[in-house]
């Protein structure tokens, strides 16, 4: 048996292993996969019994940012230039601008919390060479959670798919993820399935993330790339981006049949992953090998439940549907080895755009 075979068994059995600990018979029942198209947003769980509320987090709708900017909300992690996550930072260690304007933060809080995310996973014949780094990723990313998390799954080629809305339920998600066998279509819309996916997100409390594992190439999306750039930018969810195909690549490159159009497609397909992951505060990664899965997994996971959270209440209120720039600066007594002070990356999203 290859190893990827074998690598994918093993990947099975540890995930039904782990929802046979995780799986609480009394969660209830979600959505089906053939949901309407039209929904805005991905229904949310019910609420849980008294009996299990510690271990669910009931996700709680509220106002899009931009729909209502009284109060905004923003996710913000803080490493320094290595790449190592600051925890037990302060208020008063950040001042928050908007269009170059300090804002003064109302409410602020450090999270080790839950986390809710989407896995929108490509599924057409751009992935038909590589179909087992998509099985390897889902599995990876699904292995990641913890038994308090929130987690969907949208499928998209021509169109997206909700192939399981949110759930604590590990075999409603597990259902989800045999369907991925072998692409049947062409078709690749990723501008489309990621504003679907953003809009269905927009209201959901907390921290949201998209994983989003994907090639990067768009064939006929009636949304541009710039449309979705846009959306991402005044997004309530953080992107977290996984290239797939890195390694075949490569062996096209050293059997030298990478030709100079093939070439310019897939350097364009990187370039929309890192601008979707950078404007919405959240990353992206390339890997070559199924081996630096795990290790992207376990980042993410840290990633995502290492941010702070603060909120502040715009000086500016008119109502005229802009697009309003943020700037997150963090000031500490740190220093590094030599002396110096420590240099900080702020990461969060861009901006938002204010309501009409």
């Amino acid at each position: 048996m290859k190893a990827a075979g074998i690598l994918r068994i093993f990947l099975f059995l540890s995930l039904l292993a782990f929802w046979a600990v995780s799986h609480d018979s009394d969660t209830a029942p979600l959505l089906a996969q053939n949901a309407p198209q039209d929904e805005r947003s991905l229904r949310k769980p019910a609420q849980s019994t008294p009996n299990d509320q510690e271990d669910q987090e009931v996700i709680k709708g509220k106002a899009s940012i931009s729909v209502a900017v009284d109060l905004v909300s923003l996710q913000v992690l803080v490493t320094d230039d290595k790449g190592n996550v600051l925890t037990g930072l302060r208020p008063e260690n950040f001042t928050v601008y908007e269009d170059n304007i300090k804002q003064d933060i109302s409410n602020f809080s450090p999270i080790e919390s839950n986390i809710t995310a989407v896995m929108l996973v490509e599924y057409s014949n751009n992935v038909g060479n590589f179909i087992t780094d998509v099985w390897d990723a889902m599995y990876g990313f699904a292995n990641s959670l913890r038994k308090g998390d929130w987690v969907a799954v949208i499928g998209y080629d021509m169109q997206p798919m909700i192939l399981c809305d949110f759930t604590q339920n590990r075999n409603d998600l597990e259902s989800a993820l045999r369907r991925f066998t072998y692409p049947a279509t062409s078709y690749s819309n990723l501008s489309d399935a990621l504003i679907d996916a953003l809009d269905r997100t927009q209201e959901i409390q907390g921290k949201v993330a998209i994983v989003l594992i994907s090639t990067g190439l768009d064939t006929l999306s009636r949304h541009t790339y710039q449309d979705a750039l846009d959306k991402c930018k005044e997004a309530n969810a953080s992107i977290y981006a996984i290239s797939l195909g890195q390694h075949y690549r490569l062996m096209l490159e050293a059997f030298g049949r990478m030709s100079n159009e093939l070439s310019l497609n897939l350097a364009m397909a990187d370039n929309r992953l890192r601008s979707f992951a950078d404007f919405s505060g959240g990353a992206a990664y390339f890997p070559r090998f199924q081996s630096e899965l795990p290790a992207i997994f376990r980042n993410i996971s840290q990633l995502l439940r290492s941010q702070y959270s603060i909120a502040y209440a715009s000086t500016n209120t008119a109502k005229d549907g802009k697009f309003r720039r943020i700037k997150v600066e963090v000031n500490t007594p740190l220093t590094d080895s030599k002396g110096k002070p420590l240099k900080l990356k702020v990461i969060t999203r861009k901006g938002y755009k204010a309501s009409t």
